[in-house]
């Protein structure tokens, strides 16, 4: 029956209501359900998440009401965490981190008040892995897609490593250093030091989370430099002399984008980068066998604890060899030693200067800006044609460690890193190397009293070369102190207005 002709029954107002009523209360139930699975799901990925650092840490601090609880997340009564060591400043109730700018200052205050009154160096492992906030970095010169990450410390010195962990590598890492003249603090590696010319050494050890579809580099990266200002002319000068001292190494090097092209999404940092012949020594220890001790003398340990290759004994071609080779073949099994020292003689880390026949403070070059030792990996296009850029797009990054001197200040840090202290009871060492260590011949080639070590056969991975020019080539990283920029006074002329 039409509506509006005689006899049309007229629909009674209440019972309208309450099916309409009835239909939103079921909405309102399924979109309750709803939210409910998604919640559970993503706590569930969180927790996935959290991993190894919920073992290592232990449980994150609560910061406020969870969500449904009358609150919103992180907004309690009891403000932002206060950072106790031994966990990450500002961690969530899912174990994800939480940007705090004061936290991330007082906590990078602290580790500098550990060291007061002497020259020390501070060093973070530097990932992504729970900082998922994907805050964006607010600065001069910063790329527009620039998010805030978290820095583990690592102490020097110690008597254990510290675990790290990235997207792409698990494992711990130590840094040692000679302690400089009239120390007050002892250390347990001023024998192995005194014997040696390197002057610090970065160790890391683990496994790969990953295994590389592309190629890998390892060198230095400016991360958090200003890139808001042209680079000087005498600055391509001093590169390319420098390049010429290097011509027997792959190199990649770039200043980075400048001025206006930096400001833009995903702009190129400044790069000093090669191969895996980056590192000095590559010890590949297989599944099912123990891997070295971090705090022994790794240089005189030979192939007991697996493959172990060291450039200064083998000679660059050999060793390049052997390194690409071992890196084309990761296995997620096997354990990984590798160690870093190369640039040690040239870069004084403690009094934060370069040493190249004289003593140049590294803050006219870098400003406030700590430096990057990173090992990431470029996956190839399909044509198989190399990158003609390393953009940050383009990475994977397997090793980031940020590292500066407390002799520089860094006030910029904090807005762009969540710091966190190192896991409890790794302590400064004090002490020395046992004695069965001391007494071996030396890793640099020279035996304790000074005498040059005897030559094995110039392919084996523990013996000296036979090729006296690539025996002695320096470092690949060494070649830095040769080719860095120097700040200009004047900045872009964009730059400029805005200042």
């Amino acid at each position: 029956m039409s509506r509006g002709s005689p006899g049309a029954r007229t629909p009674d107002p209440s019972r309208v209501r309450a099916r309409a009523r009835g239909r939103a209360g079921a909405r309102r139930k399924w979109a309750r359900c709803a939210m409910c699975a998604c919640c559970t799901k993503r706590q569930s990925e969180a927790e996935a998440e959290e991993g190894f650092f919920t073992t290592l840490f232990g449980s994150p601090q609560t910061n406020g009401a969870a969500c449904g609880a009358g609150g919103t997340p992180g907004s309690g009564p009891s403000g932002p965490a206060t950072g106790s060591r031994g966990r990450f400043a500002g961690a969530t109730p899912s174990g994800i981190l939480r940007h705090d700018e004061e936290v991330s200052a007082t906590t990078v205050r602290r580790h500098t008040l550990d060291v007061s009154g002497e020259r020390s160096l501070l060093l973070y492992s530097v990932s992504d892995l729970l900082a998922k906030s994907r805050v964006p970095v607010v600065g001069r010169g910063v790329s527009a897609d620039r998010c805030v990450q978290q820095a583990l410390h690592v102490p020097p010195n110690t008597t254990e490593a510290v675990p790290i962990e990235t997207e792409c590598f698990v494992g711990k890492s130590m840094v040692i250093y000679r302690t400089p003249p009239g120390s007050a603090r002892a250390s347990q590696y001023g024998p192995y030091f005194g014997r040696r010319k390197r002057n610090w050494e970065v160790r890391v050890q683990g496994r790969f989370k990953r295994i590389p579809k592309g190629d890998m580099f390892i060198g230095i990266i400016l991360r958090d430099f200003n890139y808001d200002q042209s680079v000087a002319t005498h600055s391509k000068i001093v590169k390319n002399a420098g390049m010429a001292l290097v011509k027997s190494y792959d190199l990649y090097f770039s200043w980075g984008d400048r001025c206006g092209d930096a400001l833009k999404k995903d702009a190129e940092l400044s790069h000093l980068v090669t191969g895996m012949s980056g590192w000095d020594q590559v010890i590949c220890t297989p599944s099912g066998s123990t891997p070295p001790d971090l705090g022994c003398d790794l240089g005189e340990i030979g192939d007991s604890h697996g493959l172990n290759y060291e450039r200064a004994k083998m000679g660059l071609k050999n060793y390049s060899e052997a390194a690409d080779e071992t890196f084309r073949n990761i296995s997620l099994e096997d354990t990984y030693t590798l160690c870093f020292w190369g640039v040690s003689q040239v870069i004084d880390l403690l009094g934060w200067q370069f040493k190249i026949g004289t003593h140049i403070s590294m803050a006219r070059f870098f400003e406030e800006s700590p430096l990057h030792v990173a090992m990431y990996e470029i996956e190839r296009p399909a044509n198989g044609k190399k990158h003609d850029r390393h953009l940050e797009s383009m990475k994977h990054y397997y090793l980031d460690f940020m590292f500066w001197s407390n002799a520089v200040s860094t006030p910029s840090l904090p807005s762009r890193y969540i710091f966190a202290d190192a896991p409890p009871g790794i302590a400064q060492s004090s002490g020395a190397f046992p004695a069965r260590e001391l007494q071996r011949d030396h890793s640099d080639g020279h035996r304790s009293d000074g005498s040059q070590r005897r030559g094995t056969s110039p392919t084996s991975s523990t013996g000296s070369s036979t090729s006296g020019g690539q025996g002695s080539a320096q470092s690949i990283l060494a070649a830095w102190g040769q080719r860095l920029r120097w700040i200009p006074q004047r900045a872009c002329s964009n730059g400029a207005r805005r200042a």
